[in-house]
């Protein structure tokens, strides 16, 4: 004798969400677009940003030159900044500041110090339409 189950709507609408991939009601965050800049040199610059909203946790990944720098927010007297690590063999930081639409690459001694100018590499402009791929769909 052979005994037949219920199936119950439950376990119809489990079946399904399993078989649909569904994974619960939460949002998946996409991953910060990349912000396109043109600098004076004729250099072009990009940017991603992340976790702008959080001050502590705040960075920009700056591709400049042929090289990708991470940098993390800092002090500044007005508009946004961030500084770098100083490179191997190097006293100096990155600096990254942003003013509106324009942004400014400079070389500074002291991170904390928001007084003196570094020495300039390259003042750029954001290049508004021309919003890139994020790094989920091309080069991390």
């Amino acid at each position: 004798m052979t005994r037949s189950f219920p199936i119950t709507a439950a376990t119809l609408i489990g079946a399904a969400f399993l078989l649909s991939g569904y994974a619960g009601g939460g949002r998946v965050a996409a991953s910060p677009a990349t912000v396109p800049y043109v600098c004076q040199n004729g250099q072009a610059a990009s940017a991603i940003y992340e976790n702008g909203g959080d001050f502590l946790h705040a960075k920009v990944l700056l591709t400049y030159d042929g090289r990708t720098t991470e940098l993390e927010a800092a002090p500044t007297q007005f508009g946004v900044r961030y500084t770098s690590a100083p490179a191997a063999g190097s006293a100096q930081h990155l600096s990254w500041s942003l003013q509106g639409e324009q942004a400014f690459l400079t070389e500074v001694a002291d991170p904390a110090d928001v007084t003196t100018p570094g020495r300039p590499i390259a003042q750029c402009l954001r290049q508004r339409g021309m919003q890139m791929a994020s790094r989920s769909e091309g080069e991390h």
